[in-house]
């Protein structure tokens, strides 16, 4: 009996993935699907479906795992899709995607809602349903009301709002492979893990992470043309200059 619960727990992953891949391939068959990559050399490129069904389910469980992955600390997961969120409620209704921009604000409406009561010491939490939630409906917003534009830009939007999880997801998976462990496996490889190892609070930690996420986000208002995107691009960089000499002050040398 064990051996039959460890083996279970084992394939548990395993499972996850396959169910999460169902409810994409769902979505998928309903229209949410990522017809266009922008290729080095080749530029915008037409993906046949044969392409676009694998690349929209790894997009939408890719990122669904990516935010499950951050929820390491109070605030952190419902923080950072609150900001992804409204970046992109605003890059939607610029570029005139009315319905993807509902979405997105009903999810930004929601996730800073859970916010004031998630926040660092937390009354509330998540989970991971929550965290799946939130990351399959930003994905998902980042296909139907960006990526459905046909422009460069346009494609690589979602990639850039979501830059923080993406980046943190593939250097721990990259990580955990180098020291021959599985990527499902649990550790404290994640960027809150280090700047919690380096001697930051939990609360700076995870305002860090915000103005990262912000950022990133005000990079993507610049390249979608969106007015006085620059201006914001240029005040959110000088903020995480402030945060990031902030950090070096605090951290362990």
């Amino acid at each position: 009996m064990i051996g039959l619960a460890d083996d279970l727990f084992t394939l548990s992953p395993f499972v996850r993935l396959l169910l999460q891949s169902a409810v994409a391939y769902g979505a998928w068959h309903a229209g949410v699907q990522i017809e266009f990559l922008s290729i080095p050399a080749l530029g915008l490129t037409e993906l046949p479906t044969w392409i676009n069904l694998p690349v929209t389910i790894i997009w939408l469980v890719g990122m669904a795992n990516a935010i499950n992955w951050i929820d390491g600390l109070d605030g952190l997961a419902a923080g950072v899709s609150g900001i992804a969120a409204v970046v992109m409620l605003i890059v939607c209704l610029f570029m005139d995607q009315s319905p993807a921009a509902l979405i997105a604000a009903a999810l930004a409406g929601g996730a800073l809602g859970f916010l004031r009561y998630n926040f660092n010491p937390a009354q509330i939490f998540m989970g991971d349903g929550g965290a799946y939630f939130m990351g399959f409906t930003l994905a998902g917003v980042g296909v139907i009301g960006l990526v459905k534009g046909v422009t460069t830009v346009a494609v690589l939007l979602p990639y850039l709002i979501l830059a923080v999880p993406i980046l943190d997801m593939s250097a721990v998976i990259i990580e955990r492979l180098r020291h021959g462990k599985s990527p499902f496996q649990a550790d404290k490889r994640h960027l809150h893990h280090r700047l919690l190892k380096a001697g930051l609070s939990h609360r700076f930690t995870v305002l860090f992470i915000y103005t990262l996420t912000l950022w990133v986000g005000s990079l993507a208002l610049a390249f979608s043309g969106i007015p006085s995107g620059v201006g914001y691009a240029i005040a959110a960089t000088a903020l995480l200059s402030y945060t990031g000499w902030r950090v070096r002050k605090r951290a362990k040398l």
